[in-house]
């Protein structure tokens, strides 16, 4: 019978990005409207839901916010599941999550907001359940594009939960009808996905030349 490994890990990296239309008399005003909308504390409740999902304890929260925008929050969090050991093998499983927000103000006419979500989990439930909470936030799900990138790494990933690459499935066929896979890339312990909104469905379209020609 193979060893129950516990040093394993899983990475779950999410941007996604959000157009609003501005002028430059407006546009500080605009960029404070959308800081009031996309809070410190929407973000905090989401990385506290994500945390339970996971089977994970926030031991510790720090927070910052930037000027004249931007927030950005880690949390370190640990696995629910029984410890034995000394602390090294404690200091394997711990985890953090993180959400950063980044304003992009150089492009005349419009303002592009990027979301950074980084969940960094040991526990054995996938972070794909992650998508469960996010699905839920109106405000989160308003994306024009979403970039997902995973990968976990250990000696053995054998009893880690993968059920959740089935919600991750369920979710991305819920977007067929309003995006397009722009790119796709998937191994074993690898996913990397992009997601833009339909040219039809962006406004205006010099937006979705920018987000198609330069998304990262």
């Amino acid at each position: 019978m193979a060893p129950d490994i516990s040093n394993t890990s899983q990475s779950l990296i999410v941007n996604t990005y959000y157009i609003f239309k501005c002028n430059e008399i407006d546009r500080m005003l605009v960029n404070k409207e959308i800081e009031k909308k996309y809070s410190m504390t929407l973000f905090m409740n989401l990385m506290s839901k994500i945390s339970k999902t996971l089977d994970t304890n926030i031991l510790n929260t720090s927070s910052h916010s930037f000027e004249p925008n931007g927030v950005s929050l880690t949390s370190v969090i640990e696995s629910n599941e029984p410890m034995f050991g000394s602390s090294g093998v404690a200091h394997l499983r711990e985890s953090h999550m993180s959400f950063h927000s980044y304003y992009e103000n150089s492009l005349k006419d419009i303002i592009i907001m990027r979301l950074e979500l980084h969940i960094s989990s040991c526990s054995r439930k996938s972070v794909y359940f992650s998508f469960n909470d996010l699905s839920k936030n109106s405000h989160f799900e308003n994306y024009d594009a979403i970039t997902i990138d995973y990968f976990h790494r250990g000696l053995s990933l054998e009893n880690l939960d993968k059920s959740g690459s089935n919600i991750l499935d369920v979710y991305l066929q819920k977007k067929d009808i309003s995006f397009e896979l722009v790119e796709e890339t998937k191994t074993a312990s690898f996913v990397s996905l992009k997601l833009l909104k339909k040219k039809n469905k962006i406004s205006p379209s010099t937006a979705y030349v920018t987000l198609y020609d330069h998304l990262n």
